[in-house]
């Protein structure tokens, strides 16, 4: 065996060990990544939950909404990872139960679904999860059409 073959053969194990190296670092950072956006959106959560048991009224139920909304977006594209994926789906999957199951709230979401686009991501997290969701989604939450 020539000294460039052994060059060769180190070459390569060095870059498969840099590959590994950053393969593991790419998914430690998602976990992370995930964990962290879990935490500010159980902040977020938190605090529009607050408003809107203080206050019950159309405008604090729309604010959760689009909390939701956004929770939503985010579980559909994949950017939580792991437990963190777990728990939002859980959380999610609560919260929309309490809101459908609750009279007032669930009459005064069908009051803001003005059109297609509104609270896309929670009609598609609803159609998506639906064997696995704990809630029965009222026909208004799904009627509209999603382009």
């Amino acid at each position: 065996m020539s000294t460039s073959d052994l060059l060769a053969g180190a070459s390569l194990a060095v870059s498969i060990a840099a590959l590994l190296i950053a393969y593991y670092a790419i998914i430690r950072a998602n976990k992370t990544t995930s964990g962290a956006t879990a935490v500010a959106l159980s902040e977020g959560f938190r605090e529009s939950w607050v408003r809107f048991l203080d206050n019950p009224n159309q405008y604090e139920l729309a604010e959760l909404l689009n909390l939701i909304e956004i929770a939503c977006a985010i579980y559909l594209e994949g950017s939580l990872a792991g437990n963190s994926r777990k728990l939002m789906f859980e959380y999610l999957n609560a919260t929309l139960g309490l809101i459908i199951n609750n009279p007032y709230a669930n009459n005064a979401a069908e009051h803001l679904l003005q059109n297609p686009k509104t609270l896309e991501f929670i009609r598609k997290f609803l159609r998506l999860k639906a064997r696995s969701l704990s809630v029965t989604v009222p026909p208004k939450w799904y009627e509209l059409p999603i382009k």
